[in-house]
């Protein structure tokens, strides 16, 4: 997946991905009151504009 320049992806459950492509000023939000996870691979990951991340990419929402 990815998110181009602007885009905004408001995670609502539980997302399987294999790759994530997030453009400079591109952002992955949870719901209000609620925080994303990013896990690659079975690592926490922090979610960081201009970033690629490919493996088993797990993207929950506490």
């Amino acid at each position: 997946m990815t998110l181009d320049s602007g885009s905004t992806w408001t995670v609502t459950g539980t997302s399987y991905l294999t790759s994530l492509t997030l453009a400079d000023d591109a952002a992955v939000k949870a719901p209000r009151g609620r925080t994303v996870t990013l896990t690659v691979d079975g690592t926490v990951t922090a979610l960081t504009p201009g970033s690629t991340y490919t493996g088993a990419l797990t993207l929950t929402v506490g």
